[in-house]
């Protein structure tokens, strides 16, 4: 066999690297265009987020396995006014923000979006700052007051966000009889003259002066006769589920957890 010249072993030798280097760019091109599905799954429970946009209440259900649907948390809300109503009918979440411009130039908490531009949020802030709350807006709770989003306060909200993977089922109806299963909590007030009334009595921000200041908190003192123990079970659905309507589990809860919790009881 007649030995290759040096120039033919050249022309090969280069064949070849140009044959392997146009896979390589090619292989290099098409990267972009390959989209990496993510299969972690995620652990979070499977809820269903029903909001009764008549009463301004929202029931979150937890679904198992079997499907069946649990009642696991009540919410006060507040979906949109006349002119501007929540839409109804089934949706998913999708997008999540920890803070949302508004189309009115206010600032949303814990945003979830579920059907287009309509949002899960807090109640309104006037900048992307926790101590520019809108607090005629909060004092709304309960009532329809929005341009169509579902507000509440900030600890529900970012429940909603922190609990409620994409995906989430979302079912928006109206029942001007029947608040849900765990019933309508009560919506908290803030007084118009607190100097406080610029912050969210629920955000657990260290500069929250309702945190940090305790002398704005005034705790029932009164005797178990006075204690209204059903408004205490019908504000915190959490007590409610447990202990129900019993007056004395519910006073005896108040006196050791409750008052250290902040929780809000008053007198008949």
């Amino acid at each position: 066999m007649k030995k290759l010249s040096n120039s033919i072993k050249w022309v090969i030798c280069l064949g070849i690297l140009l044959f392997l280097g146009s896979g390589s760019y090619a292989h290099a091109a098409e990267l972009p265009n390959v989209q990496t599905e993510n299969t972690a799954a995620d652990a979070r429970p499977d809820y269903v987020i029903y909001v009764n946009r008549a009463l301004n209440c929202i029931t979150v259900k937890q679904l198992d396995e079997a499907g069946t649907l649990t009642p696991v948390k009540s919410i006060v809300c507040s979906c949109g006014r006349t002119g501007s109503e929540t839409p109804e009918g089934t949706f998913q979440t999708s997008n999540y923000y920890k803070w949302r411009k508004m189309v009115d130039g206010t600032y949303g908490r814990y945003v979830v979006r579920f059907n287009g531009k309509i949002l899960f949020h807090s109640v309104p802030y006037i900048e992307e700052s926790p101590d520019t709350l809108e607090w005629e807006e909060y004092n709304k709770l309960g009532q329809n007051a929005s341009l169509g989003c579902v507000r509440m306060s900030v600890k529900d909200a970012k429940w909603i966000y922190d609990n409620c993977k994409p995906g989430t089922k979302v079912v928006v109806y109206s029942n001007d009889e029947e608040a849900g299963e765990l019933g309508k909590p009560a919506a908290i007030q803030i007084d118009v003259n607190s100097s406080y009334r610029v912050w969210d009595p629920t955000d657990t921000d260290i500069n929250n002066p309702w945190v940090t200041e305790p002398e704005e908190y005034c705790p029932f003192t009164g005797t178990i006769d006075e204690f209204n123990y059903t408004a205490y079970a019908d504000r915190y659905p959490d007590l409610k589920s447990v202990f129900g309507y019993d007056k004395d589990a519910l006073y005896e809860h108040y006196i050791t957890f409750g008052i250290n919790e902040r929780r809000i009881a008053v007198s008949y």
